[in-house]
Order: C-alpha cells, then structure tokens, then sequence
C-alpha cells in the first residue's frame, strides 16, 4: 500500500511493508509485470524500501526470470528459437547436480547473457547459414500511371523471401593465411531475384560482405543488428533482413 503524506511541502511517497501474502513469485509478477522493460530492471533490482523478502524473490527466483525472460523477448526476433533453447538448456542446468553454487538462477543468467548478446555486431558463420533473408530493393521499379513515370520505394515489396547464405568448411571455401584478399570466408548465394545459379558471396570477420559473380560483385555490404534483435544486410542498391 502507499500514501501521500500531505503534511509534506512536496508529497512523498511512502511504502509500507509488504504483508506476508505478496511474498510468493506468482504474486509478485502480476504486480510488477506491467512495470517490466531493460531501463526499469536496474532501478527495479536496487530498491531499498521494499521488504527484504521482496528483494530476495526479485533476484533468485526463477519463476519470476523466467517470466520476465519471457516478457522481454517475446517482441524480440527469434523470439521462438530463443525461448525453445533456453528451455532445454534450463533442463540441463536442473539435472546439473553439482552446482557449486545453489543461489545462481538460470533465468537471471540467460536473461543477462541474452542483452549482452543483443549488443554483439558480428555474426557468426554459423548464424548466417543458419538464417533466410528477406531481399528488398531500396527503389523500386519504374512504372506508368497517367502517363507519368512513377518510382516508388523498393522497400514497399519484397523481391525474394528465400535468400540463403551457404558455407561449408571444406578447402574450396576457405581462404589461406597470408592471402591478399579482403576477405576471411566465402560461399553460396541462393534465392537471389536474378535466379541465376553460380552467385558467390564474400565476407571478412567485421562482417562486411559482397556477393555476385566474379570478377563483377555488386557494391559491398554490411551486417548489422537491428534495435529487435535481428539481423540486416545492406548496401547501397538492397537491403535483406532476416
């Protein structure tokens, strides 16, 4: 409960002690769910007015982790892949019988290595095997209406939904030390709107990458993360996103 306490120049707020019947996870999370997003957490985790109980079941408590994992991420691209790996790796981390440390929730942990991870700008290559792109043309193509030529944005249709980024680590795509080439790795390139086979794509460990045929690649690009998670391709002609 809290009150304003109206003897004050300026109304404070005062909490009292949280009674004994807030003090279980499910509780907890429904009055603090809407409350819930990155900026809050650190205000959230550092309260000092809120019973020591409180604080205690914020911090270990998987329920409420796992909960606020899930609320975190459910907005996030890959939202399904993620959550499935998390519940599987939370059935190992269970039958891990000797944890050292019993106070470690597994949910707090994913939750902070998954912000981190949102911050990394790199893509593995693994990763980039893994995913499809949708390819769209910053400009579209030209067309007629009234007898006026019309440019609209690319960006408006999608040009292919199946672009794929194949590598495999065998000799023809590796790319031996020492080389003069721009470039660390090298594959395949399908689903391009072109529909040609033999496109190749090239990619150097800051994630700068060029595709097309040799020795005429189209403009170079980058892989960047978006502010949901996901990843983007760009260059100055396309733009792919995951």
């Amino acid at each position: 409960m809290t009150d304003v306490n109206p003897t004050s120049d300026q109304h404070q707020v005062v909490c009292d002690p949280i009674d004994f019947t807030f003090t279980t996870p499910d509780l907890i999370l429904n009055i603090i769910r809407p409350l819930i997003d990155a900026q809050s957490l650190p205000a959230l985790l550092s309260l000092s007015t809120i019973s020591t109980n409180f604080l205690q079941i914020i911090r270990t408590s998987e329920t409420f982790w796992k909960e606020l994992c899930r609320q975190r991420w459910k907005e996030k691209w890959g939202f399904h892949r993620r959550w499935e790996d998390a519940l599987k790796w939370y059935d190992v981390f269970n039958n891990d019988q000797g944890r050292s440390d019993t106070r470690v929730t597994f949910w707090r942990e994913r939750y902070f290595e998954e912000e981190q991870d949102a911050t990394r700008q790199s893509i593995s290559l693994r990763e980039l095997n893994s995913l499809t792109f949708d390819f769209r043309f910053w400009i579209g193509q030209p067309t007629v209406v009234n007898e006026r030529i019309v440019v609209k944005s690319g960006l408006l249709q999608s040009a292919s939904r199946d672009v794929r980024f194949w590598w495999k680590d065998d000799e023809e795509n590796r790319v031996e030390e020492g080389s003069e080439e721009w470039f660390s790795y090298r594959g395949v390139l399908t689903g391009h709107p072109c529909r040609e086979p033999g496109i190749e794509w090239f990619m150097n460990d800051s994630s700068i990458i060029q595709w097309g045929f040799r020795p005429n690649l189209w403009p170079k690009g980058e892989i960047r993360r978006t502010e949901n998670w996901g990843w983007e391709i760009r260059n100055p002609n396309v733009v792919m996103r995951a």
